[in-house]
């Protein structure tokens, strides 16, 4: 103990030495916009001396004394060379120019940003440019649709943006806007998602080994960043479909110190519904014979952003959006209808204290509002409800040396759950108000982490969050027998704990490398989730509950191990991955049969906790030089989950358990005006639960089920294509048009969207429903810039 005690304290003080060293250190930048380049690599000529820019821009790389050559890269940009000689700390920021590529010659090239050499693993950026370039419905493209191309992910249900990642449910996936919370990230049930690409940068999405900055979830964190405002000049760009149209404009308060962005997206999906299906009415075309023209389908987003430089150690950012959907739709339900939104807050500061420390301080709020209104004339009513968060979170990076990058911080979590509140609308209505009791938690936590090089080629990423969580009063706690039976009660005042949970969530990520092009890595993830979502669906609706872990809903819990190899290829024209994966999930809810989830005040006593497990295959190619560029995707995996009282306590498929996953994306330059794009998307079929068949009581015919989930629905399939014009432009015209045709499924595959039974005209008559969503659906769309 006392040799390994005294070669700590030497490797402690080596360190230490080392880091008398100066350094240099600043932000990288874009040059025509003046936004934060994160991910940016710095590297000393000459050496295996370098970093990278953190999540904020900002960098610090220590030498010796002397003359250097750093170089700066980032993928898109030039790289750029800046030679010095070191005496002391010194800052240097770097402005890149974004690389102008020709598509005319084969020798089209490109950099590409490096997935062998750094420790994180099972992880996947798009930019923005990428995400545009994808086929979609209509024509919008859509930041949470485009990552279900991607290995381990993929949606719970056809043609929505809920996403299941390593065999998780939606609601076990952190997805941040600018580090807020977003709750309910969709559109029109979630046909679309509620980002608005001209008002985004990119999306990061980490499957596992994710920093311990975050937490909350057990699946994932999607982290998608807003354009921070060009401090340059005035820009803009926007579109016209055939269901929403938008507008963007960024530009400098004060130029190179202060900048905005805002941007608005209207959906008038409904109109368009409507159009076109009286027009297949008059027609007489196929399943539109039918059609009632009386939707009322339409959405809205605001995004906005405003930064300001106070000097170059001190940056602050606010960020808000705000959203609200209406739906209905006749076929789908035509005695209610739908109102959900979400508006998010940002507020935050960048400090360099010094030339090793860094810090980002976020104030963040967040509310989800959602309300189902039903149009029966006797029980004629609005149900409501939303959830609150507000936080408060410090983050320090402390650059010790080139092998070692320190992250720690605290956050403070503020959780407020209205469950439910009705009321009538209308004289008529027979409905008395009844309220759900309200819900607070506050969650406190506190991480730290390295990413230290231990040699040439192996480096480590480890580290530790712990967290404490308590679920305050005021609040009603009944007590139940062993058949949860109501025995008796108990009140907790105002801010009085009901509850507390505490957790260790230990991370550890490792890379060996190979060679210059090839690494071998593994990870370990324990991840805790303190609310659940009570839902009895896939599709994600606006009226499932969240709900904070208390006496009888313990928080979710996981533990995942995946190893990986990644390869450059030919000369680093193709990055190719294979990941494997196993996760373990601990007291996941499910509903108890014929459970009552809708207004109820006692809903542990309608759920049950059990465990489960989810395994796969990965396997990913993806070429981003040259006339033709796009990526192929292959998932093999197998969830499933285990909850006493629930299929006779035997394992059963989750409802977006899909065996296979094959994605698809290719997109080829014909010349500087046309280029082709096309995806093909295979899954194999999901699982629900149906009536295997009836039986007959006193004249009466009542269901009768079978296995959780035991109907497998049949595989899903389709290819979309689109066609992009962008015409000439003067070079003294600002104006950058561009005509997207595109047709949406192209085979007209019928995929299923819901399976039912259907009561028929007497009490004992049932039928077998399916309901399909789309067919084929050609396309226009008209985008600019300016």
């Amino acid at each position: 103990m006392k040799h390994i005690f005294l070669l700590t304290l030497i490797i402690f003080f080596c360190q230490i030495a080392q880091a008398q060293k100066p350094s240099i250190y600043g932000v990288v930048t874009d040059k025509s916009t003046g936004e934060l380049l994160p991910g940016a690599t710095v590297w000393v000529n000459g050496s295996n001396v370098g970093t990278s820019t953190n999540k904020y821009g900002f960098y610090s790389l220590r030498l010796h004394q002397g003359s250097h050559t750093i170089q700066y890269s980032f993928i898109g940009f030039d790289p750029q060379s800046e030679t010095l000689v070191l005496k002391k700390d010194t800052t240097i920021n770097i402005e890149l120019t974004k690389s102008i590529i020709q598509v005319g010659e084969i020798s089209v090239s490109a950099k590409k940003k490096d997935r062998v050499n750094p420790v994180e693993m099972s992880t996947q950026t798009l930019e923005i440019n990428t995400i545009k370039s994808i086929p979609a419905m209509m024509g919008e493209a859509d930041v949470l649709k485009s990552l279900q191309f991607l290995p381990g992910i993929q949606t719970t249900n056809e043609g929505t943006t809920n996403l299941s990642i390593r065999g998780g449910s939606f609601d076990q996936n952190l997805i941040l806007l600018d580090e807020a919370p977003v709750y309910n990230a969709s559109h029109a049930l979630g046909f679309f998602s509620t980002f608005n690409p001209d008002a985004i940068q990119s999306v990061k999405v980490y499957k596992a080994a994710y920093p311990l900055e975050y937490g909350g979830r057990i699946s994932s964190v999607i982290d998608v960043r807003m354009k921070e405002g060009n401090n340059k000049k005035l820009s803009g760009s926007g579109g016209v479909g055939l269901i929403s149209s938008r507008l963007m404009l960024e530009g400098p308060i004060k130029k190179d110190t202060a900048s905005f962005m805002i941007s608005g997206r209207y959906s008038y999906a409904g109109f368009t519904a409507n159009s076109l299906g009286s027009l297949g009415k008059e027609l007489n075309f196929g399943t539109l014979k039918n059609f009632n023209n009386n939707n009322e389908i339409n959405f809205f987003d605001l995004n906005a952003k405003f930064n300001y430089k106070l000097n170059d150690r001190n940056h602050l950012f606010f960020s808000t959006y705000a959203g609200h959907d209406h739906f209905y739709y006749y076929d789908i339900n035509n005695k209610s209808e739908l109102n959900w939104g979400n508006l998010t807050g940002t507020l935050r500061w960048n400090h360099i204290f010094s030339s090793k420390l860094f810090s980002n301080t976020t104030m963040v709020f967040s509310n989800y509002r959602y309300a189902y209104i039903l149009l029966d004339d006797a029980m004629h009513f609005s149900w409501s409800s939303n959830l609150k968060e507000a936080d408060l979170k410090v983050h320090f990076d402390y650059f010790l040396n080139p092998d070692n990058h320190f992250r720690f911080g605290v956050a403070f979590e503020n959780h407020f759950y209205a469950p439910g509140f009705i009321e009538p609308r209308g004289d008529y209505s027979i409905i008395t108000p009844f309220s759900l009791d309200d819900k607070r938690a506050l969650i406190v936590a506190a991480y730290f982490e390295n990413d230290q090089l231990i040699t040439d080629k192996l480096r480590i990423d480890y580290g530790l969050r712990y967290v404490t969580f308590f679920q305050l009063g005021a609040e009603k706690v009944y007590h139940y027998s062993e058949n949860f039976e109501r025995l008796d009660s108990a009140f907790y005042s105002h801010n009085e704990i009901v509850q507390f949970y505490q957790g260790l969530e230990p991370r550890i990520s490792l890379r060996y490398l190979i060679n210059d092009n090839n690494s071998i890595k593994a990870s370990f993830t324990r991840s805790k989730q303190y609310q659940h979502l009570v839902s009895n669906s896939s599709v994600g609706m606006p009226t499932d509950v969240w709900l904070p872990a208390d006496s009888y809903i313990k928080p979710q819990s996981s533990n995942q191990y995946a190893l990986g190899y990644f390869s450059n290829l030919f000369e680093n024209q193709i990055e190719f991955s294979a990941e494997i994966y196993y996760k373990d999930m601990f007291n996941l809810i499910d509903y108890k049969d014929n459970a009552d989830l809708f207004l109820n005040n006692n809903i542990e006593t309608q759920v049950l906790s059990g465990k489960g497990k989810s395994f796969g295959l990965e396997l990913f190619f993806r070429k981003d030089v040259g006339r033709f560029t796009g990526w192929v995707s292959y998932t093999l995996s197998k969830t499933s989950r285990k909850i006493e009282g629930i299929n006779n306590n035997e394992w059963y498929p989750a409802r977006y358990d899909h065996r296979h996953n094959l994605s698809l994306i290719m997109k080829y330059d014909f010349n500087d005006y046309w280029s082709f794009s096309s995806v093909f998307k295979y899954t194999s079929g999901g699982n629900i639960t149906v009536p295997e068949g009836t039986f007959n009581f006193q004249g009466v015919a009542f269901q009768y089920y079978t296995a959780r989930n035991g109907y497998l629905l049949p595989a899903y399939h389709r290819q979309d294509i689109a066609f992009t014009y962008k015409p000439h432009r003067h070079e003294h015209n600002n104006w950058k048009g561009e005509w997207n045709f595109g047709v949406y499924n192209v085979y007209d595959r019928k995929n299923v969207f819901a399976a039912f039974v259907k009561q028929g005209g007497n009490l004992t008559q049932y039928s077998a429903k399916k309901m399909y969503l789309y067919g084929i659906i050609p396309y226009v769309s008209y985008n600019i810039k300016f």
